[in-house]
C-alpha cells in the first residue's frame, strides 16, 4: 500500500494509525527540547511594561473584580488611607464575609463616586483613549485593575505581599499604614509601597499562603462545576476531540511529579481520565493519589 493511499481493509486502518502514532512519538524528545530551549530564552527577556499592573491586578481579582470595576478601584486608591480601610472593614461586617479582599469589591461597588474620582485620575494620567477606558483594559480587565499598584512604584515581586495585606484584620492594616504614614491624608496607593516593604517576608509569606489557597478554590470550583454540567448534560461529543493543550501540559507536570510515564492519549476524553486517575492536579491534591 503506497503512503498516500486511503487504508481498504480494517487492518490497514489499524496499521497506518499505529504507523502515524508510532511517528508523532517518536517525535516528543525534539518538541520537549524545543520547549526547554524557549523558555530558557524567554527567561532572558525584560518584562513587559504592563506586567507590573497584571501582577497586581490579579491580587484584587480574586475578590471578584472585573471590568467593571477598573474605575472605581482607581478611586479607591485616591482615598486617604483611614477612610480607605474604614470603608473596607464597612463593607466586609454588611456583607458578613471575613475575606477583606471580598470587600475592597463590595466598598467599589458601593459608592458611584469612587468611579467619577478614578475617570478623572486615569484622564490625568493620559491612560484614556478618546475620552474613554483603554478598551485594551476592558477585554484584559488586569491591566485596568493593576494600574494603581504600577502608579504608585509597585513591583511585580510585591505582588504576594500585596495579596498578604488583605488577609490581615482591618485594625492590623489600620495600624501597618498609620506607622508609616506622615499625615492622615497620605492616600491608600500612595502609602501602599512602604506598608508592604514594612511588612517584609512575613507579610510576602502570608500573601503566597493565600494566594496558593485562591488557586486551590478556583480548580476545585472548576472542576464542581464541569462535574454539575456533564451531569446535566447528556452532550459527550467533546470527549473524542483532540486533546487540549493545557491537558498535555498538565499530564506533562503530573507524569513527571507522580514518576509515571506521559500518557498517549487520543482524545481529549482520554486525557481527562487519565489525569483525573493519576491525581492531576499535584499543585493542589499532592497527597490524594501516587
Amino acid at each position: 500500500m503506497a503512503t498516500d493511499d486511503p487504508p481498504h481493509t480494517y487492518h490497514e486502518l489499524i496499521t497506518a494509525i499505529d504507523h502515524e502514532i508510532a511517528a508523532h512519538r517518536a517525535t516528543l524528545p525534539e518538541h520537549h527540547a524545543r520547549i526547554t530551549a524557549l523558555e530558557a530564552e524567554q527567561a532572558t527577556f525584560n518584562r513587559h511594561p504592563n506586567y507590573t499592573a497584571y501582577c497586581h491586578g490579579g491580587v484584587v481579582a480574586v475578590g471578584g473584580m472585573g471590568r467593571a470595576h477598573i474605575l472605581a478601584h482607581l478611586g479607591f486608591y485616591l482615598l486617604p488611607y483611614p477612610h480607605a480601610i474604614s470603608r473596607l472593614a464597612e463593607a466586609r461586617e454588611a456583607s458578613d464575609d471575613d475575606c477583606l479582599i471580598r470587600a475592597l469589591r463590595v466598598a467599589c461597588e458601593s459608592d458611584a463616586a469612587l468611579e467619577v474620582s478614578g475617570f478623572a485620575w486615569a484622564d490625568g494620567q493620559g491612560l484614556l483613549k478618546r475620552g474613554i477606558v483603554d478598551p485594551f483594559w476592558i477585554k484584559r480587565p488586569l491591566f485596568g485593575l493593576g494600574q494603581p499598584a504600577k502608579a504608585n512604584g509597585l513591583t511585580p515581586d510585591q505582588a504576594p505581599a500585596h495579596r498578604g495585606l488583605y488577609t490581615l484584620s482591618p485594625a492590623e492594616l489600620m495600624g501597618r499604614f498609620a506607622a508609616v504614614a506622615t499625615s492622615p491624608v497620605d492616600t491608600f496607593g500612595n502609602l501602599l509601597g512602604a506598608v508592604i516593604d514594612a511588612g517584609g517576608p512575613l507579610l510576602d509569606a502570608l500573601g503566597r499562603e493565600a494566594t496558593e489557597r485562591d488557586a486551590a478554590e478556583r480548580y476545585e470550583a472548576d472542576g464542581a462545576s464541569f462535574a454539575a454540567h456533564q451531569r446535566a448534560n447528556g452532550d459527550r461529543h467533546w470527549r473524542w476531540k483532540p486533546p487540549l493543550s493545557g491537558q498535555g501540559h498538565l499530564a506533562a507536570t503530573t507524569a513527571r511529579v507522580r514518576g509515571v510515564e506521559m500518557p498517549a492519549e487520543r482524545t481529549r476524553g482520554h486525557a481527562a481520565n487519565w489525569l483525573d486517575e493519576h491525581g492531576a492536579n499535584p499543585r493542589f491534591r499532592d497527597g490524594d493519589k501516587e
